[in-house]
C-alpha cells in the first residue's frame, strides 16, 4: 500500500522587496521548479502564487508566468487562492478579506479559466470565525498545520486525510500539513525520504499526508539551490512520486473530489509552532523554554507540543508599536475608502492601494528580518499613502483634525492633515509625532523601528530539531548564538523612537551620548492636559524643572509648526530644553540623499543621512531625497544646537545577524535662561517641498 502525498507549494515575494530579490527568486527557484514539474507530468500538485508575485511577473517576467498559467490551464497543476496580497485575514476588515480572496480567485479564472477551490492562509494564522468567512467566499478547503489539530487537543501520532470545521453551520475542509515532512522535504537525503515513506507504506494504513510549504525552500533558502537542483534532489524526488513505489502525489482538490470522509474538529486561534514562539514577548521566552523542557521530562513530545504553546500572532501588534501604527493606519484608510459612495472618483483605486498595504511581511519578525527591513515597511506605506493621497481630496485647501482611539488602547490619537501632509500624534506618549507623511511622494519620513531587545539577544532561541549528517540544515535547525562582542556598544530602547519627544538635560547632548539618551530626561506618558484646535492641538506637560505649554498647528500648505512656552515649575534651573526628530530617508549613505545643515552665519554643511552630527546655532536643517523627489526643511526659532546619530538595529535574518540602518535621531535644543530669569519661548517649523 502506497502513501498518498497531497503536495502544495506556496510562492511569494512581498510588496516592497528589492527587484533583485524577485529576479533571484525567479532564477534560482521558481524557473527551475517549473522546469522539473514540466518534465514530470505524472506529479499532480497545487501551486499558490501570491498576488504580489503575480503582479511582478506580469510586469517583469511574462514568459515564466505564461509557463505557470499553462500548467494550470492544462489541469496538471491546481491553483490555490487566498488573500491576493498575502494578508493575515484575521486582522483586516471582513469586507477587505472577502475582496482579497475574490481578487485572487478572479485572477485565475480570468487568466487560466479555472477558479480555485482552495485557499492558502497566510502564515497559517487561524481563528474559528475564518470558517464562516471562507465559506462565504466560496472556498471549499484550506491548508493548515498538523499543529493546529494538536492545539485542538487531538494527539494522533500522524494526521491523515481531510478534516472539516465550521462556524454558524458554514463549513470548510482543511488539510493538516505534516510536521515531520516539513523537516524531511527538501532537507534530508533522498534515501531518507524514500525510507520514511516505505516504512509508512509497510504499516498497512492508508496514509494520506499533506505537504504544504514555501516554494522558496527549493532553491532560495540558504544552501538549498545546489542541493535541490544541481545535486538532483528534486529530480529524484519527483521521479520517486512518479514511479509508483511507496508514495504517489496528488493535489488536495483532486483528493477532495473523491468525497473522502472528513473528521470534524474545532480549531482554536493558532499558527505554526515557530510563529507562536516568535510572537512571545522577548522576556517570556526563557520561561517558555524552561516550561517546555520540564514538560518533556514527564510527557511525550507530541503531548508537550499540544499543551505547551507560545503566544498569538496578534501579539506582534502589542510588541511593536511601529507595526501597530501601520496596521491601524491601514484600518483607518480602509474605513475612509469604503465609506465613499460607489463610483466616487478614486474609490476603487484607493481600496486597491489599501489592500496592497495589508501584505503580512512588514508586520512581524521571526526567522527573517520582516518588520526590521525598512524597504518592506516602506512598500506598505507607499501603497497606503497612495490611497491617502486620493482620499485627501476632502481637505480641499483646508486642514482637518481628527481625535479618535485609532489603535484600540482606550486612548485617543490625533491626526492633523492637509492635501499634502499628514501628522499622527499620540497624547498618551508625551504628544509624540508617530508618523509624518508627504503624500505627493508617498513617503513616511518617520518610518523607523526602535532598537527592541529580542529573545536571541539574550541567547534564548528555540531550536526544534538538529539536521543529520549529509543533509542540508533548515534555518529552523541551526543553533543561533549572540556573543557579547555582537552586543558591545549597542543600545536598546526603553521608549519608542518618536519625533516630537521633548527632553530636558543639564548639558546638551552630543552624538555619543544621544545614541543612548544618556543624562536626558525624556517626556513620556500621558500629557497633563491636551485638546484639539481647528488646526492642531495644544498641550501642557511637566518636564524636569519646567512646566511647558506646546501648540502644534498645520497650515493648508502642510507646514507643521511647534511652539513652546516654558515656565519654571520650581526654583529656576539652568539647562537645556529640546525635542527629538526621528527621521529616515531609508538609506544611510546614498548619492541622491543628503542632510544639509545651515548655520546662523549662512554657512552650509552637507553630509549623508547616517552621519553623526554636532553643530551650534543651526538656522536650518534640511533632509533632501532626490530618489523620492522631496525635501524636508526644519527651521528652529531661535537658532538651535544640533546633535544627530544614526539608529541601527541588530536582528536575526535566516542564519546570521544583520545590522540595519533604520534612520537618524536629530536632537535640537536651546539653552534655558540664566538662573532667576524666565525660560525662553522656542519654536520649530517643518515643511516639505518637491524636488522634482
Amino acid at each position: 500500500m502506497s502513501v498518498r502525498l497531497l503536495l502544495a507549494l506556496h510562492f511569494h515575494q512581498p510588496i516592497g522587496n528589492f527587484d533583485s530579490v524577485f529576479r533571484d527568486a525567479s532564477r534560482l527557484c521558481y524557473a527551475p521548479l517549473l522546469d522539473h514539474f514540466e518534465r514530470h507530468p505524472g506529479v499532480r500538485a497545487a501551486f499558490h502564487l501570491s498576488g504580489c508575485l503575480l503582479e511582478w511577473l506580469e510586469r517583469n517576467d511574462r514568459p515564466l508566468l505564461d509557463r505557470a498559467l499553462k500548467l494550470v490551464a492544462s489541469g496538471r497543476i491546481e491553483p490555490l487562492g487566498g488573500a491576493f496580497y498575502e494578508s493575515i485575514l484575521t486582522i483586516i476588515p471582513r469586507s477587505d478579506a472577502l475582496d482579497q480572496i475574490d481578487r485572487l480567485a478572479s485572477y485565475w479564472q480570468r487568466r487560466a479559466g479555472i477558479r480555485p477551490r482552495g485557499a492558502w492562509i497566510a502564515e497559517r494564522v487561524w481563528e474559528p470565525g475564518l470558517a464562516e468567512l471562507l465559506a462565504e467566499a466560496g472556498v471549499r478547503y484550506t491548508i493548515l498545520d498538523d499543529q493546529h489539530l494538536r492545539f485542538a487537543g487531538l494527539l494522533d501520532e500522524r494526521f491523515s486525510g481531510v478534516f472539516v470545521t465550521e462556524r454558524l453551520s458554514r463549513a470548510v475542509a482543511f488539510f493538516p500539513s505534516d510536521f515531520q515532512l516539513r523537516y524531511l522535504i527538501p532537507f534530508r537525503p533522498l534515501e531518507t525520504v524514500r525510507r520514511h515513506f516505505r516504512d509508512l507504506a509497510g504499516q498497512g494504513t492508508p496514509w494520506v499526508l499533506t505537504y504544504g510549504d514555501d516554494a522558496e525552500k527549493f532553491g532560495l533558502w540558504p544552501r538549498t539551490h545546489r542541493w535541490v537542483f544541481e545535486e538532483g534532489w528534486l529530480e529524484g524526488f519527483l521521479s520517486l512520486l512518479e514511479e509508483g513505489g511507496p508514495v504517489r502525489a496528488s493535489s488536495p482538490g483532486d483528493f477532495l473530489d473523491e468525497r473522502p470522509e472528513a473528521r470534524k474538529v474545532y480549531v482554536p486561534n493558532a499558527s505554526y509552532t515557530e510563529m507562536l514562539e516568535w510572537a512571545l514577548p522577548a522576556a517570556s521566552v526563557a520561561g517558555y523554554l524552561r516550561t517546555r523542557a520540564a514538560a518533556l521530562k514527564e510527557a511525550p513530545a507530541e503531548h508537550v507540543r499540544a499543551f505547551v504553546r507560545g503566544s498569538l500572532w496578534d501579539m506582534f501588534l502589542a510588541r511593536y508599536p511601529e507595526t501597530d501604527q501601520l496596521h491601524k493606519h491601514v484600518l483607518w484608510s480602509s474605513r475612509r475608502a469604503r465609506a465613499l459612495p460607489e463610483g466616487a472618483p478614486g474609490r476603487d483605486e484607493a481600496i486597491t492601494a489599501v489592500l496592497r498595504a495589508q501584505g503580512n511581511c512588514p508586520y512581524w519578525h521571526g526567522l527573517f528580518g520582516g518588520l526590521y527591513f525598512p524597504h518592506l515597511r516602506h512598500g506598505a506605506y507607499q501603497s497606503l499613502l497612495e490611497a491617502d493621497a486620493l482620499l485627501a481630496r476632502d481637505c480641499a485647501g483646508r486642514v482637518r483634525v481628527e481625535a479618535a482611539d485609532l489603535d484600540g488602547d482606550l486612548e485617543q490619537e490625533v491626526v492633523v492633515r492637509s492635501e499634502t501632509t499628514q501628522a499622527f500624534f499620540r497624547p498618551s506618549d508625551g504628544g509624540t509625532l508617530v508618523e509624518l507623511d508627504y503624500l505627493p511622494s508617498r513617503f513616511n519620513i518617520a518610518n523607523i523601528v526602535s532598537r527592541w531587545r529580542e529573545r536571541y539577544h539574550e541567547g534564548t532561541e528555540p531550536t526544534h530539531t538538529q539536521a543529520e549528517a549529509g543533509a542540508v540544515a533548515s534555518p529552523h535547525e541551526r543553533t543561533f548564538a549572540v556573543s557579547r562582542a555582537d552586543l558591545e556598544g549597542r543600545h536598546f530602547d526603553r521608549l519608542p523612537l518618536r519625533s516630537g519627544r521633548d527632553f530636558f538635560c543639564a548639558h546638551p547632548p552630543d552624538p555619543a551620548t544621544l545614541v543612548g539618551f544618556g543624562a536626558m530626561q525624556l517626556l513620556e506618558g500621558r500629557l497633563a492636559r491636551w485638546e484639539t484646535t481647528d488646526r492642531g492641538l495644544v498641550s501642557e506637560a511637566r518636564l524636569g524643572p519646567l512646566s511647558t505649554t506646546r501648540e502644534v498647528t498645520m497650515d493648508p500648505s502642510g507646514e507643521l509648526r511647534f511652539a513652546w512656552k516654558h515656565a519654571a515649575a520650581g526654583p529656576p534651573e539652568e539647562g537645556w530644553f529640546g525635542t527629538l526628530l526621528c527621521l529616515t530617508l531609508l538609506a544611510r549613505a546614498a548619492p541622491d540623499r543628503s542632510v544639509v545643515v545651515i548655520g546662523e552665519d549662512g554657512r552650509e554643511r552637507r553630509g549623508t543621512p547616517g552621519d553623526p552630527l554636532a553643530a551650534e546655532r543651526v538656522a536650518r536643517l534640511t533632509l533632501e531625497d532626490r530618489a523620492f523627489g522631496f525635501a524636508l526643511d526644519v527651521v528652529p526659532a531661535p537658532a538651535a544646537r544640533l546633535a544627530a546619530c544614526p539608529i541601527e538595529t541588530l536582528q536575526r535574518s535566516e542564519d546570521r545577524l544583520e545590522a540595519t540602518y533604520q534612520g537618524t535621531v536629530f536632537a535640537l535644543c536651546w539653552a534655558l535662561s540664566p538662573r532667576g530669569a524666565s525660560p525662553p519661548s522656542t519654536g520649530l517649523r517643518l515643511s516639505f517641498r518637491s524636488l522634482s
